[in-house]
């Protein structure tokens, strides 16, 4: 039963500021997607895009709204968990959706803003990216719209190229079993360039927590954006995240997103718009996928204009009893002449009990397009494992060379060689970790 939950949500919705319409046009944006949230709830398998992926036993514990504090040596282990090892980068620590100062190392002023969400609710930036996406299709989002907490707004002004990545560590404290909405925005300006690596560290102290999270991220015209998200969790954290992408002409935008086994629910949904000609975009996903785990993409591409490109390749390794789910659209609207769409998903099973749900799909308006996609779901092939086996190579050393031969489309598109090898790195700690347990 979910209903505790709603009603509690629509309890805090109903105390708060936006109810009592309070804070202007913030207020407006926040009571039209609380009733949209109101009108229909949570998702549940009725739901075409859900309809894999239930939420409803996820959702049953007595969740608080209240953040909770951390002891200074529990923020700092958490910081030093994520921090990737050897990266040359700038560091962005938020704790329950605020800046730490402290623990952060950022780039010039002169080169990037950066606030927290709620110091720019009022702003008619703001009101654009959040009055946009409170969608009816979307109820997480709609929610998330209605009574998000804070978060980062991350600016990079025009003409500025980045000398290293910034990477953004989320730590959520709490005290009980804990709902967390945080919402971030950022925007790369003309000719700018920017590379952010997000990761979420929860420190609950043994408690429950839900994360629903939003990023919308605005690459404005000849701006490049690389996104990496990195999720590496512990068994009693769910992710909800939306990440929406706006594209203005001649932009770049990369995508890099890595599920590891652990939290017990992912959800991602990745929605991108391409409202210019001559864009790029490229969406590269991993997921491994263990233990009882549910792990659920769902990946949206929206060609609105002639002469775009969008490559998208995800791949998945099940091990054991996991539970994994692939759903990626591709839309070309009639204007959307010329387009080069192509869209690839991959599925490995090392279990009999795992089990993958894969839907690619393309919706084409446009007559002038090369536009493809595919889908394969197997197991390992005993030729290659007898042929590795044959050469000494022991059965585990020759599943870790074929699983790496198997994501190697989509981690040789990592760049940045230290993120590559912390990637590939946690992998093989996970597998190991698995193989124990592999039919």
């Amino acid at each position: 039963m979910t209903a505790p939950l709603y009603d509690k949500l629509i309890a805090e919705f109903e105390n708060s500021e936006s109810a009592s319409g309070t804070n202007g046009d913030l207020s407006t944006i926040r009571n039209t997607a609380f009733d949209l949230f109101k009108a229909k709830g949570f998702p549940t398998l009725k739901d075409e895009d859900w309809r894999f992926t239930n939420l409803g036993p996820f959702l049953t514990d007595d969740f608080s709204f209240v953040t909770g504090e951390a002891e200074e040596d529990q923020v700092i282990a958490a910081v030093n968990k994520a921090t990737i090892p050897g990266l040359n980068a700038y560091l962005l620590v938020l704790l329950n959706g605020k800046i730490q100062p402290a623990l952060s190392v950022l780039p010039d002023a002169e080169h990037i803003s950066i606030h927290t969400t709620n110091s720019i609710s009022d702003s008619s930036v703001f009101s654009e990216f959040a009055s946009l996406d409170a969608k009816e299709t979307n109820r997480m989002l709609a929610l998330n719209t209605a009574l998000f907490t804070d978060g980062y707004f991350l600016e990079v002004h025009k003409n500025v190229v980045l000398d290293k990545p910034i990477q953004i560590v989320n730590l959520y404290a709490a005290d009980d079993h804990a709902f967390f909405q945080p919402r971030h925005l950022v925007i790369v300006n003309q000719n700018a360039k920017a590379e952010l690596i997000e990761t979420s560290i929860f420190i609950t102290n043994g408690h429950r927590a839900i994360l629903n999270s939003v990023i919308q991220a605005d690459v404005k015209e000849n701006a490049q954006l690389i996104q990496y998200n990195i999720q590496n969790n512990l068994p009693d954290e769910r992710l909800i995240t939306y990440n929406q992408v706006r594209q203005e002409q001649n932009s770049r935008y990369d995508n890099f997103t890595f599920n590891l086994p652990g939290a017990e629910l992912i959800r991602n949904n990745l929605e991108i718009e391409l409202n210019g000609s001559n864009t790029e975009t490229h969406l590269f996903g991993l997921y491994l996928v263990g233990g009882q785990q549910l792990t659920d993409n769902h990946t949206a591409i929206h060609h609105k204009f002639p002469h775009c490109e969008s490559n998208e390749v995800y791949k998945g390794v099940l091990l054991e009893n996991g539970k994994a789910v692939f759903n990626g659209k591709v839309f070309v609207e009639r204007p959307a002449q010329k387009t080069n769409a192509f869209q690839q998903n991959n599925n490995l099973l090392l279990s009999d009990k795992a089990q993958v749900f894969a839907k690619p799909q393309l919706e084409i308006y446009a007559d002038d397009v090369k536009c493809s996609h595919g889908c394969t779901v197997g197991q390992f092939d005993p030729e290659s494992l007898f042929y590795l086996r044959a050469r000494g190579i022991s059965e585990e050393s020759a599943r870790k060379l074929l699983v790496e031969a198997f994501m190697f489309d989509v981690t040789q598109k990592i760049s940045n060689e230290v993120v590559k090898e912390y990637v590939q790195s946690l992998i093989y700690s996970k597998m190991e970790n698995s193989f124990s347990s592999v039919g």
